[in-house]
């Protein structure tokens, strides 16, 4: 193997190939970056066997041929480089390679090639596509409501539907529940409801930042496969049933309140310093275009908001978990929101004012006066 390219390029590469490691594992060879040559560039490969990242780099390729390097290495090396062309050396069959950049020329013992695990191949043709922004947003609005209890596996990913020409991506865990619509651009050629794991749909979201286009999904040996120009993502499915989600989104309310969202954002950020308790619990009520927020902690204090909203409906007060309302109100990406209750002990829904492609349902806490 013998090929050239620019720093930053081999840069931005390992370091977005080496998100799929993981730091706890008892192989080896997960811990390495397999680089494979091309006719135009180079393939970095990188897998901890849930979660699999290959990007392509554009690269002169003067020999061709396969190696694998120890990834943290081989981002140590490169970050440190000028911003000049690296060259990367290895005989056949050898697995030692040369990196060098102007003055700088280091000598970097892999592992065989052969004892990298094989990734499956994606099916000819795609089950469905959506455009990228489109898909980064559905991940940033749902992934923070996926759950960390290992002992419901099923809810520790986000559901991915496709059905026709309509894309669900939905996330739970019990407490709270997040659900984001989309249009395909084409009709989905085959119905697909399925469990991704949160890692792999967290560095897909980051994988796609400033990416245009559409990206593909694909079906493999019970993985889902994105892609992209330059970057495939392969993901394992969590086995199990999802919940029976729409089941749980309220479809009416007793009280509808209407608000800025980054008004109601910085009024329950400041009512949450004094909401120290383990479930840090800010009470809300409306009542005409007024809410209040309020929270209380004997051993910190408390404190009081007041907002100006559209409300309407009977006068509801309810408390939620502070941080549960942040993630929503952090990422609904819209200027105004409505907050829909039913009563004091029932969820209660969030929605963007000006379309109905998202919806955050949250269970309320039980407070004693």
């Amino acid at each position: 193997m013998w090929v050239s390219c620019p720093q930053t390029a081999l840069l931005k590469a390992v370091q977005l190939a080496g998100r799929a490691i993981s730091t706890r594992t008892t192989m080896p060879i997960l811990g390495y970056i397999l680089l494979e040559t091309q006719k135009d560039g180079v393939k970095l490969t990188a897998t901890d066997l849930e979660l699999a990242m290959q990007v392509e780099v554009a690269a002169e390729v003067k020999q061709g041929g396969q190696l694998t390097l120890p990834a943290r290495i081989l981002s140590e090396i490169v970050g440190n480089l000028p911003p000049a062309t690296v060259e990367i050396k290895a005989q056949e069959g050898s697995p030692q390679a040369e990196i060098s950049c102007e003055a700088s020329n280091f000598e970097i013992l892999g592992l065989p090639a052969g004892d990298f695990p094989t990734l499956p191949r994606a099916d000819a043709e795609a089950i469905g596509e959506i455009d990228a922004d489109v898909m980064r947003m559905m991940v940033n609005q749902t992934i923070f409501a996926v759950s960390a209890d290992e002992t419901r596996p099923f809810l520790t990913g986000v559901y991915v539907a496709l059905d026709g020409a309509e894309a669900k991506f939905v996330a739970t865990d019990g407490g709270r529940l997040a659900l984001r619509k989309a249009q395909l651009p084409q009709a989905a050629r085959q119905k697909v409801g399925v469990i991704v794991p949160a890692k792999a749909m967290q560095e897909l979201g980051r994988a796609l930042a400033g990416v245009e286009g559409r990206v593909q999904l694909g079906m493999a040996e019970n993985q889902l496969v994105f892609v992209v120009p330059g970057l495939r993502v392969y993901s394992r499915l969590i086995s199990g049933q999802f919940p029976n989600y729409q089941q749980v989104i309220p479809q009416e309310y007793k009280q509808r309140i209407r608000v800025q969202t980054e008004r109601l954002l910085r009024a329950v950020r400041r009512a949450s310093i004094t909401a120290r308790d383990s479930a840090n619990v800010v009470r809300l009520s409306a009542k005409g275009k007024k809410l209040t927020l309020t929270s209380n902690t004997p051993e910190v204090g408390k404190a009081r908001e007041e907002v100006e909203v559209t409300a309407e409906g009977e006068p509801i007060e309810a408390a939620f978990n502070a941080r549960y309302l942040m993630d929503c109100l952090n990422n609904i990406e819209a200027d105004e929101l409505f907050f829909e209750l039913t009563g004091p002990l029932s969820p209660g829904a969030i929605r963007p004012a000006h379309h109905s492609d998202y919806v955050y349902v949250l269970a309320p806490v039980r407070v004693y006066a």
